[in-house]
């Protein structure tokens, strides 16, 4: 029996750069259970007792869950899926039913030794973890699994039949969007407070995506990290070491020049190696990483001209004017 299960559903065409260390962080917490459920083959990726993977596919997911619903949900692309993880208690119940707690994960991150983080007093005097959505924790109950079809009686709070029927992004699964743009189920545990909920983001590095540079959302500015045998450590500028959770590579384009899986693994922007220092040209990273991030906001120019946007945006548009 594991204490906890985490879960994490990937579709797409391969796994990130990342994977191969992500998984190597994975079995390096044997205490913890992870679930993967994807339609990239793993037949090649040898066997590890705490790592689970699950053949499937998007729409086999999308029936599932409109099965657990009720209704027909407009789960269209994978990104939409943010909205869906608060569900996941109930939805992936065969997974996690021997478990006390269950969380999910995204797969742009590495793990450092998450027992470390996750101690004894913050498992018995929370129960949630963590607000941001990469990683968020839930303890295995009835009230707590439910929590996503609550009615919290907030306006700025949708329902979660709209969550689930409307095309749009929601970003339930956190905070949402802001002020007058839609909240998500962190904000509403927040106004609404039915459990203790627990949130430290000095403990895992969120890697800002507007800079190349590595400079975390709670402004730690970071020049690298090393991995090694599970565990995880920034250095700042003054080369001092840290101790971290978890990194999260938050839209960026990484690339894996890993050799050797057992030695140390040491990541500076954008890449993932062996040894640094190393003949990386800067300027030529830089540039990549300037051109992804054009292509990254011209995308997201185009989204915000869809006919979703704007009505997510028209729905929540005087939302919370009572509160300025």
């Amino acid at each position: 029996m594991y204490r906890i299960t985490l879960i994490s559903p990937f579709f797409g065409k391969k796994f990130p750069a990342n994977f191969p260390v992500l998984l190597n962080s994975l079995q390096n917490n044997s205490k913890i259970k992870f679930v993967i459920l994807t339609d990239v083959n793993f037949s090649s990726i040898d066997n590890i007792s705490n790592v689970q993977f699950v053949k499937t596919n998007l729409p086999a997911l999308k029936h599932k869950i409109d099965l657990m619903l009720g209704y027909q949900s407009r789960l269209v692309n994978p990104y939409k899926l943010v909205d869906f993880k608060p569900t996941y208690g109930v939805l992936f119940n065969e997974y996690i039913k021997d478990s006390e707690w269950w969380g999910y994960f995204d797969m742009d991150i590495v793990f450092g030794n998450i027992s470390n983080f996750l101690t004894e007093d913050i498992l018995n005097s929370y129960d949630r973890i963590f607000t941001h959505g990469h990683l968020t924790l839930y303890r295995n109950n009835k009230l707590v699994n439910n929590l996503w079809n609550y009615d919290y009686r907030l306006p700025e709070v949708p329902s979660f039949h709209t969550v689930a029927t409307h095309k749009a992004i929601f970003a339930f699964d956190e905070w949402g969007w802001g002020k007058n743009k839609g909240r998500g189920i962190s904000y509403a545990l927040n106004q609404a407070p039915l459990i203790r909920q627990f949130d430290d983001t000095s403990l895992f590095a969120d890697l800002t995506p507007d800079h190349f540079n590595f400079k975390t959302t709670n402004g730690a500015n970071i020049t690298k990290f090393e991995y090694y045998h599970g565990s995880l450590y920034g250095f700042d500028q003054l080369q001092n070491r840290h101790s971290f959770l978890y990194v999260h590579f938050q839209k960026r384009t990484m690339t894996n020049r890993v050799s050797d899986y057992n030695k140390p693994i040491y990541i500076v922007p954008n890449i993932l190696l062996n040894v640094v220092p190393a003949p990386i040209n800067l300027t030529t990273e830089r540039s990549t990483w300037i051109n992804q991030q054009k292509r990254r906001r011209l995308k997201q120019i185009k989204e915000n001209f869809s006919l979703s946007y704007f009505w997510r945006r028209l729905r929540f548009l005087f939302s919370e004017k009572r509160n300025s």
